[in-house]
Parts: structure tokens; sequence; C-alpha cells
């Protein structure tokens, strides 16, 4: 469910619709924990509102992290599309490939973004692992291949050496990501990011339907599919300039020649990945997939780059220990440098180039607000930051350490104040618990589904939400809690989410 009404009720504070109005460019924002979906919310809204393009990236510093303010993000910002855009299992200097998946992932969040209309609002969310990592130029140009029922003009062994060039494997027996296998006129294939590999039955030239099918016993599952979109399996593809680099690179590095020749020859090698700045004319970072004028929100700005710090230095280490005998004897050491992880520093420049905003959420208050308010900023200070430095003075919810009675007190207090309290859940079971219990405790309470409207003064509203922390905001009036304040716990995974098959 979703409850962008907690936005609204937010703008009743002027705190919060001056940093909101601050952050127009770049903004170092004091926010306390809890808030910074809701406030990445209200800014996207006002991009698309202003006519700027209403696209964020938002960097946290784990994987963690991600998946805890997507799910927020989602129930605040229901009209955005909120897309992870995952980061390799290995460093960028490992020599491992990612997986299928994962790189499946990526691309789909890559064209997403190029396929969305510019009015669209789109909330990219990422680890500084995956942020700070460079990539091959030109990944949204790469067109998948597209089969719809119904469809003729399909040439299925054209199919299957598009596939192979798109990195998919052929088999006996699909069984895994990125797979696939023919039959006569039948295509079974996995693509890289569906739960489900599918089973393409051809008349001639016609795709007469597609369905998927069980990797257990290869039957095919009830319901016809529609159309199906096969993303490539790698980031690398041995293009035929790719395959040319690589037979150059073999004669140049002796240590390197088996995996090279084998990519000549248009054949994946494990760990070609780590080989990419070598053999691809150009990278790329994440921000040069965004429209131009997007916004980098970088949450938590001292863990991202203690994370980030930590990062650059094991793939250096990775770097030296991997590639330094594999190169040995060489006239020059082959050049890998252009897919180190780049600094925190050096991704705000390429947001500027891209004419750009770039704000930080820090849980911290650096007590720049109140000095930049009385005109006490040192000068070099401020060209330093580059920021315009502003705090929304909300607090967390006391912790009641599992005890609901202290924790409905506190409803009740705030209810009785006249104040608009929410509390969510990331389950309808627990949501109906706290109704039942405010109610024995004769404190108003309603529950809702869908709610667009701002939560009512002097009543607590319920709803299936799962956000990440609560808060107070004494000029809104306005108090949140989750399950993990109301009733001690932890949110957890979300039980609705279909696991997927291994890769």
């Amino acid at each position: 469910m979703t409850f962008p009404g907690i936005s609204r009720a937010l703008d009743r504070s002027e705190h919060f619709r001056d940093v909101v109005a601050a952050a127009a460019v770049d903004a170092d924002i004091s926010v306390v924990d809890g808030l910074d979906a809701p406030l990445l919310s209200a800014l996207v809204r006002r991009r698309r509102d202003s006519g700027k393009p209403p696209v964020l990236l938002a960097i946290a510093p784990t994987g963690r992290r991600v998946e805890s303010l997507m799910p927020a993000l989602r129930a605040l910002l229901p009209e955005a599309a909120v897309l992870q855009f995952p980061a390799w299992e290995t460093l960028p200097h490992e020599r491992l490939s990612p997986s299928p998946e994962t790189v499946g992932r990526r691309l789909e969040t890559i064209a997403r973004i190029a396929s969305s209309p510019d009015s669209a609002p789109i909330v990219v969310v990422a680890s500084v692992r995956a942020a700070l990592q460079p990539l091959a130029a030109g990944l949204a140009d790469v067109e998948p291949v597209r089969l719809r029922a119904g469809e003729r003009g399909h040439d299925l062994a054209l199919i299957v050496e598009r596939l192979v060039e798109l990195a998919y494997h052929r088999v006996d027996m699909v069984s895994r990501r990125g797979e696939f296998a023919v039959r006569g006129g039948i295509l079974d294939v996995f693509p890289t990011v569906a739960d489900h590999p599918y089973r393409v039955e051809f008349f001639g030239d016609e795709v007469d339907q597609i369905r998927t099918f069980s990797v257990a016993d290869q039957r095919s599952l009830p319901g016809a599919v529609e159309a199906v979109d096969l993303l490539p399996g790698r980031e690398l593809l041995l293009t035929a300039d790719v395959r040319a680099r690589a037979r150059q690179l073999a004669g140049e590095f002796a240590g390197l020649q088996g995996m090279l020749e084998k990519m000549a020859e248009g054949i994946p090698a494990e760990g070609m990945e780590s080989l990419t700045p070598a053999l691809v004319p150009q990278m790329a970072t994440l921000v040069d997939y965004l429209p131009a004028g997007s916004a980098v929100a970088l949450v938590d700005p001292e863990r991202s780059r203690t994370r980030a710090r930590t990062l650059a230095e094991t793939n250096r280490e990775f770097l030296e220990a991997a590639w330094s005998a594999a190169t040995a004897g060489a006239n020059t050491p082959i050049d890998l440098g252009a897919g180190d992880f780049l600094t925190i520093a050096a991704l705000r420049e390429a947001v500027h180039e891209r004419a750009g905003v770039w704000w930080t959420l820090s849980p911290f208050d650096s007590g720049a607000a109140d000095a930049a308010a009385e005109g006490l900023l040192a000068d070099d200070r401020e060209d330093m930051l580059g920021d315009a430095p502003v705090r929304i003075p909300a607090r967390s919810v006391p912790s009641f350490h599992g005890n609901v009675e202290g924790a409905t007190a506190y409803v009740g207090d705030l209810v009785t104040a006249g104040w608009s309290v929410v509390v969510t859940a990331s389950g309808a079971g627990l949501v109906e618990r706290a109704r039942d219990v405010l109610a024995e405790r004769e404190i108003a309470a309603a529950l809702v589904e869908d709610a667009d409207a701002a939560p009512e003064p002097g009543r607590a509203t319920l709803a299936v939400a799962q956000l990440e922390r609560g808060f107070e905001l004494e000029d809104a009036r306005l108090a949140v809690l989750t399950e993990s304040e109301f009733y001690g716990r932890t949110i957890g995974g979300d039980s609705r989410v279909v696991k997927k098959l291994a890769s």
C-alpha cells in the first residue's frame, strides 16, 4: 500500500518547505533517520512540478540500506518508478564474472531510464559500491531480443545467433539464467531477470505462443505470456571491435593469452569483465546514464565516504595481486585504471558536468546551518562544501523497547494534543492489532489503505507501509511510528516477494 499523504503533512512545516526550496541547488541537509525517504519524495515532486527532470539517484552506504530505502520510497512516491541498480558480486579488478541476474537487473534499470518519458518520475537506488563503479559506455544502446506472441517475420537461426552475441549460453536443457536451448521449432530461454524460463514455440516465421516452464520437470506452467524481452547476459559483449582489441592484447601480454584468445574467437571467458577498460573505447559513470539535470542524493555521507575509501583500497589490492603476475614480461603494464572505483568527489563532478544537483542527507548536524544563518560560516569552509547547509529540526521517536503500553501512551498524548499520528507496519495483521490496542485505550484511530491525503489532526492513522524509521516534527505537528518503534521489532524481508530461482 502507499502513503503519499505523509509528504503532504510535512508541507505544514515551514522548516520542511524551506529545505525543499533550498534544494533547488546543491544542499547539505541535516535530517533525522526516518525522514530521508519522505524528504526525497517531496524533492522529486518539487522538481517535477517546477519543470526539472524528476529523476533522482539515491546513493546509500550499503546494499542493506538500499533494500530498506526502496520500499519506503515506493510507499511515499507511488507515481514514480523506484528502481534498484545493484552492485556486482565481484570487485572490478577481480578475475570473476558477475552473475547474469545481477547484470540483467543493472541493464534493465538502464533500459528503463532510457525509455521513460521526460516527465515520468524515476528514483534509482544504488549502494556506494554500485554507484562508484565505472561502466562501459553505450550499454543503453544494445537492443534486446524482443519476441511477441502472434508476431511474424522471425528467423529462429538469426535469433539463436543474436542470443549468442548477447552472451547467452547454449545448452541441451535450460536450468539457469542466461541459458537457452533449441529443439526443432521450440526455443527455451531463461532471461536474466525472470523468475522462470520461457518456452517460445515457432510456427514457421511466426511466434505461435510463449509460456513459462518449470526448471525442475521442464513442463510448461499455466497461462500464456504475451511478450518477452531478452536482455544481454554480460555487460561486456564480444563485438567485432572488442574481439579485435582482445586479439591485439593477446600478443602483448603472454600471461593473459589464454583468456584473450578465447575472447578473440568470440568465446566468453570467466572474469573477462575485469579487462573492460582495456577492451572498450570509453568508460562511463552511472550518472552518464541519467538524463541531464538529474539530482543525486548521498544518504548518510559519513558512512558512505568510509565505505568508498575501503572499496578503493581493496580493489587496488586485487588489481596488484591479480594482474602483476599476469602481465610480467610485457613492455608496458596493462592499463586498467579506468575501472577503478570513482571517488565521491569525482562522481559529484560528473553530476555537475551534466548540470545536475548534489544533495547530502546526514543524520548528524554539523552546526553549519546555524552558523550560516548567523553569518559565521567561514568563506574557506563554504567554498569547500559548495552547498547550502540546511536542517529539518525533527526528532527520533523514543524507543519503547517493545513496551506497547509506552508506545500507546505516547500516541495517546500526541493525539490529545491535536497532532497527526501515523502508525505503519509491513503486514495487515500488525496494523489491525495496533488499531485494536489503541481502541482498547479509547484512542481515536482509523485504518486506511491508500492514503493520498494528509493524515487528520487529533487522530491516529494506521496503514500498511514499509517505512524505515519513525520521527516527529513539531511545527508540522506530525509523528510517524513504524512497527520497529510501536512493537519493538525490526522490519524483515517482505514475505510477499516471490523468491527467485538460483542464478
